[in-house]
């Protein structure tokens, strides 16, 4: 289905049902042992953060089968289409309660972009790449996901994005709540300032 930098993507069967396979390629360029070490607890704990999103109300493809040998997952296949192609308010607006339910939990994803939310039935949204994620209760952390859930919709989405990120931003604080959120995004503001004088240095 697809190749990427860390993992090869596959469609199969796994007990007559569709299924996904992710399988996380070597890297010669990594010492034989380290490589193995990194692509086998990456494996597991993308994994175990699918299964735990899952159990805070996400939507997450099913796990079926873990080999952290071969650092490999079989996963449950989405029918639907791409986010990155169908975005628009209301979506916009349950794509924010998702990212509220996951930093709720202290879930970061650290990938959180239109192309790895899945349009499934019934306009529910399924989160998908949980290759980067990791727990963290720090703002900054849950910052940096807004931050690029903002640059997303600015860059992507330019004739919806002044209705559709404060649409997010609605789905987030119905979750988080008001407080948290004006700090989130106080820390938003902080980073991208950051960025700017980096530049500018």
């Amino acid at each position: 289905m697809s190749k990427g930098a860390e993992a090869d993507i596959y469609r199969t069967r796994w007990f007559g049902n569709n299924a996904v396979s992710k399988v996380r390629v070597k890297k010669p360029y990594r010492q034989k042992l380290l490589d193995y070490e990194i692509r086998k607890n990456r494996t597991l704990r993308e994994a175990t953060m699918l299964s735990i999103a899952k159990e805070i109300g996400v939507r997450t493809p099913f796990v079926y089968f873990v080999d952290p040998i071969s650092a490999e997952i079989v996963m449950e296949f989405i029918e639907g289409k791409n986010l990155k192609e169908d975005m628009n308010e209301s979506l916009a607006l349950e794509m924010g309660r998702c990212t509220g339910l996951l930093h709720t939990n202290n879930i970061i994803h650290n990938d959180l972009t239109t192309s790895n939310f899945i349009k499934a039935a019934n306009n529910q949204l399924v989160l998908l790449d949980f290759g980067l994620s990791f727990l963290s209760g720090r703002l900054e952390d849950k910052a940096v996901d807004i931050r690029l859930v903002k640059e997303v919709f600015f860059s992507s989405y330019v004739s919806i994005c002044d209705l559709a990120f404060p649409k997010f931003l609605l789905g987030y604080s119905s979750v988080i709540g008001q407080k948290t959120m004006r700090a989130t995004l106080k820390k938003v503001l902080e980073i991208e300032l950051r960025g700017r004088y980096s530049r500018i240095a």
